[in-house]
């Protein structure tokens, strides 16, 4: 369920309509919001959309485009609950709903209609991650019916096509049971990635977003990691100097099980970290850290694993929820090398930071099953610890 729900939320990363629906100076803001954002350039993004809701009040390009920096930067940086970031995002997607539906009644049906799907699908997005489901569901399947209504007024709306995409594809993967229980229907792979594709290819401004979905998609459910490659190599071209492809990339290449590829682009990062270069954080560093030493336990390099693990602790605050997914690796290499009570020590270490993902359960189990070189280091999607992992879950790794 949860999946369904955070992917028909997916239609809030299309962010805005087609070139011809809008001014040269509104085209140029959402062009350059969108690469700060790509770029974890997050002051730059919304203040560039914040002085257009200044300059622009009630037109939905900007406050659309503002509540999307919000979003983006709230996701990735894991704000909590009732956090100061989720109120002014809750805050920013209520203007921006309430400028789409203005759109839509001033006679731009079709933009209106996109809009108001596209804000819809924010707010959905932030209440599935949340666990609040209910709420997701009814705000996912309104910014689905928005976006096909889209479609139908103007076929050329390509950036619709992204969450009509993700919602067709993701709906087809649930169980019948879970189809009845949400009153979902409908659903057809083929036709949710040939929709993506569209949005890809065509799209005037959700190509990355686009792309981004369909590298996970290929990573968790098609099991074709080296096409999540090829489109990553893309990415790379357009962003050479972007925290959140360089972390993709290693996501990537930890699918593509190529250690020695991994030590690479890690160390590249964290030397990139370290250095200085723009919007590169110290949150950065210690993603980088881990994958280094990732790629040292997963070629059997144990002891290093756990000097960069604890290196990558240093460089995460207190309360940050990445504690406890660093703290998991650090117990797989304790047990790796035998300290097993070091280990399970980890483990409980691990259970006392802020949940995220499946790193709770994963601890839980490894507390009472030691970890093998065999198991995936990453905790699994599924509730019987038998399935792939989730770590491509957020850009922010």
């Amino acid at each position: 369920m949860s999946m369904l729900l955070a992917c028909i939320a997916a239609l809030g990363m299309s962010m805005a309509g087609p070139a011809r629906a809008m001014t040269p100076e509104q085209e140029k803001a959402v062009a350059t919001g969108l690469d700060a954002l790509y770029r974890c350039d997050y002051e730059g993004a919304e203040g560039l959309f914040a002085r257009g809701i200044s300059e622009h009040p009630g037109d939905p390009v900007y406050s659309l485009g503002y509540a999307a920096a919000l979003w983006w930067r709230m996701e990735n940086d894991l704000a909590g609950p009732d956090s100061p970031q989720e109120h002014a995002f809750y805050k920013a997607v209520g203007l921006a709903i309430d400028d789409a539906k203005r759109e839509r009644r001033s006679g731009r049906k079709a933009e209106g209609y996109l809009y108001l799907g596209a804000a819809r699908g924010l707010k959905a997005r932030r209440e599935a991650s949340q666990h609040r489901w209910v709420a997701a569901y009814v705000d996912g399947r309104r910014s689905y019916r928005d976006e096909r209504k889209a479609i139908e007024l103007d076929p050329g709306l390509y950036d619709a096509y992204l969450g009509l995409g993700a919602y067709d594809y993701y709906v087809a993967t649930l169980s019948r049971l879970v189809r009845v229980l949400t009153f979902t229907s409908g659903g057809n792979k083929a036709k949710g990635l040939s929709e993506l594709r569209l949005a890809a290819e065509h799209g005037q401004y959700s190509r990355t977003a686009a792309k981004l979905l369909l590298v996970g998609i290929y990573w968790t459910l098609e099991k074709n990691p080296r096409e999540a490659w090829n489109i990553l190599q893309e990415l790379r071209g357009g962003l050479p100097e972007s925290p959140l492809i360089d972390s993709m990339r290693l996501i990537g290449l930890y699918h593509l099980h190529d250690a020695a590829g991994l030590k690479i682009e890690a160390a590249a990062m964290l030397a990139k970290a370290e250095s200085g270069k723009p919007f590169y954080r110290r949150i950065d560093r210690a993603g980088a850290l881990y994958f280094l030493g990732l790629a040292e336990q997963l070629s059997g390099g144990y002891t290093r694993a756990l000097e960069h693990y604890e290196a990558a602790l240093r460089d995460i605050p207190e309360g940050h929820p990445l504690r406890g997914l660093v703290e998991l690796f650090v117990g797989e290499s304790l047990d790796l090398l035998g300290r097993r009570d070091d280990a399970v020590a980890a483990y409980r270490r691990a259970l006392k930071e802020p949940p995220l993902w499946g790193v709770p359960r994963y601890a839980r189990h490894l507390i009472s099953h030691p970890y093998a070189k065999s198991l995936d280091p990453l905790p699994p999607r599924s509730v019987d610890l038998g399935g792939t992992s989730s770590l491509e879950a957020s850009g922010s790794l």
